[in-house]
């Protein structure tokens, strides 16, 4: 038979052993909330990556496009869990003059001082880069146009007669984030993020 001090001891350590293992509960949601945060400031620089490397187009473009990350974490049965990281990108097609388009301004015509045209406008075959290292022209009919914000755009024209014109579009940021491949990366890119962030923080929490 046990005496009334094994008895005592046993309560102790096992009271021990219960006040160690909430504390590790306690750390270990911790390091899940800090891991969410992490996430909200680094994922969109993940998203910017993975699109940069397809697209030729500047980050500062991707980044103006995606809207303040939101996370968040909760308790699940005593087991913290990331529960959301959400991403919000929106954004209407663009221009091609996002994708390294030349020439980027328009051939002009030469006049003389009473405004008699002496020397006409050069032709121009106006390309862009949408894909990296894929230059292609934009197409026939295709001429840079002044745009309501000044710069040039190219313009079509939908038939032989000089109206009606078109803006040429590309692709919206949102189409180029659910591009199979840039899609695939940005997953990649996100996983291995998760994984060394908390990793770390629950390396921190526990020290």
């Amino acid at each position: 038979m046990a005496s009334s001090k094994g008895i005592t001891g046993g309560i102790k350590e096992y009271k021990k052993l219960v006040k160690k293992l909430e504390n590790i509960n306690k750390d270990s949601e911790k390091a899940i909330k800090r891991t969410v945060s992490d996430l909200k400031n680094r994922a969109p620089a993940q998203v910017t990556k993975a699109v940069t490397a397809t697209y030729s187009i500047k980050s500062g473009d991707v980044t103006k496009a995606g809207k303040i990350a939101k996370g968040t974490a909760k308790v699940i049965k005593s087991s913290q869990v990331i529960d959301t990281i959400q991403l919000t990108y929106e954004g209407r097609p663009l221009t091609p003059t996002h994708f390294k388009m030349k020439p980027t301004t328009r051939s002009k015509s030469i006049k003389d001082e009473n405004g008699k045209t002496i020397k006409k406008a050069k032709p121009q075959t106006i390309t862009a880069e949408i894909i990296k290292g894929q230059r292609k022209g934009l197409g026939p009919n295709v001429f840079l146009g002044s745009n309501k914000g000044g710069t040039d755009i190219p313009f079509q024209r939908k038939g032989d007669a000089r109206l009606p014109i078109k803006a040429i579009k590309t692709l919206s940021i949102p189409q180029m984030i659910t591009n199979e491949k840039v899609s695939q990366e940005i997953q990649k890119n996100l996983d291995e993020l998760l994984i060394n962030r908390l990793n770390h923080n629950v390396e921190q929490a526990l020290k």
